[in-house]
C-alpha cells in the first residue's frame, strides 16, 4: 500500500516536536510516522479493503524457461590466457 510522503512528513514533524526536537533521530520519527499513517489509512478503508485482498491470490513470478543444450554439450567460453600458470 502506497503512503503519501507529505502526510508522513507532517506526522513525523509533529512527533519530532513533541519529543523535544532531538538531533539525529530522524529515521526513527519517519518510520513511526509511516506506521501511524498506514494504520490510519487501513482504519479509514475499514474491512472492505481486507475483504478484497483476502479473496485475491498473490501474483507469482513465472518460471524462467531453460534452453535445451544442443548436441548434449554445454558451450564454454575459451580461456583468455591458457598458457599462464595458475597461482
Amino acid at each position: 500500500m502506497a503512503v503519501d510522503a507529505a502526510s508522513v512528513s507532517r506526522v513525523a514533524y509533529e512527533l519530532w516536536e513533541n519529543a523535544g526536537r532531538p538531533v539525529g533521530r530522524d529515521l526513527e520519527f519517519w518510520l513511526a510516522a509511516e506506521a501511524r499513517v498506514r494504520a490510519s489509512s487501513t482504519q479509514a478503508n475499514g474491512s472492505a479493503g481486507a475483504e478484497l485482498t483476502a479473496g485475491t491470490p498473490r501474483e507469482t513470478k513465472p518460471q524462467r524457461a531453460t534452453r535445451p543444450v544442443r548436441g548434449g554439450i554445454k558451450k564454454t567460453w575459451p580461456k583468455p590466457y591458457p598458457t599462464l600458470p595458475k597461482f
